[in-house]
């Protein structure tokens, strides 16, 4: 979607809008929010008035050219963040504003990724930022932006944002995965949330091998390895009674989903003889 510039400034100034009020309604109506603060987070009233702080600094960073870049990369990040803290709230069955209920719910889900789109529209500006490698990395990400994708680029870059949004939640919600699969509560979340945080650096791989599949294609072999092993590893670990079926929607979500993606790559690669030999000729460099 090509936004003209004055698109881009009305969707800024919405969501300066929609955080400036989300910010006060931290300070305001603090118990509506103490829910979504993630259990590994101690004293969560102060999260409460720390995350309405950092929406509130927010606007004024998104008003001012220099700082607005790294602003807007920043509430994507938090924005990302904030949808393990929704699917919390939807298991625990929180009432917020006097509204409830697993519709509701979802659809707050789905709807967090509005803002996510709304920031990362407001991330343009032609001002030089506060940090210069972000403005160089931007630019790079803008420029190869404009030019075409494969849609198994597309894909790996949708792998990307997964993975590192799965990273997210298994790292501050790891007791989710336990309630939405019947995994073995006695098993330790901290196991979990290194898994979450190999797949969330994954992520970050993915997300540099869909900018040039080809020149980056270790990082996709590896990650195609991956997803065939730990579906192997679901069907061993079931067939031993040791996980529940249910954890196959995990299995699906994470590995069985990106296969089109990810052997077309494979096979694309491997169908070029240069690339092989290329390989061959750094290796011994």
């Amino acid at each position: 979607m090509n936004l003209s510039s004055n698109h881009k400034t009305v969707i800024r100034y919405l969501l300066a809008g929609g955080l400036l009020a989300a910010g006060i309604a931290h300070f305001v109506f603090p118990q509506e929010f103490v829910p979504a603060v993630p259990s590994p987070f101690e004293n969560a009233l102060f999260w409460v008035y720390f995350t309405g702080l950092a929406e509130i600094l927010a606007v004024i960073g998104l008003m001012i050219p220099k700082f607005r870049r790294l602003t807007a990369w920043t509430l994507v990040i938090y924005f990302i963040a904030l949808l393990p803290a929704h699917v919390e709230m939807l298991l625990i069955d929180h009432e917020i504003f006097g509204i409830s209920g697993d519709s509701f719910m979802i659809a707050r889900i789905f709807f967090q990724l509005v803002p996510i789109w709304m920031a990362w529209v407001s991330r343009e500006t032609d001002a030089d930022g506060v940090w210069a490698g972000l403005d160089r990395f931007d630019n790079l990400l803008k420029k190869r932006w404009k030019q075409p994708f494969s849609w198994h680029s597309k894909w790996l870059l949708a792998a990307a944002f997964y993975n590192i949004g799965f990273g997210i939640w298994a790292g501050l919600f790891p007791q989710q995965a336990f309630q939405l699969f019947g995994m073995n509560t006695s098993t330790p979340l901290f196991l979990w949330q290194t898994i979450g945080m190999i797949v969330g650096v994954y992520g970050i791989g993915y997300g540099i091998a869909a900018l040039n599949e080809q020149k980056h294609f270790p990082i996709v072999l590896v990650g195609l390895l991956g997803k065939i092993f730990g579906p192997l590893g679901f069907v061993y670990t079931f067939l031993a009674g040791d996980i529940s079926l249910s954890f196959g929607i995990m299995i699906i979500l994470n590995d069985l989903i990106w296969y089109p993606a990810f052997f077309a790559i494979t096979f694309r690669f491997f169908r070029g003889s240069d690339h092989l030999t290329k390989l061959s000729s750094d290796s011994t460099q």
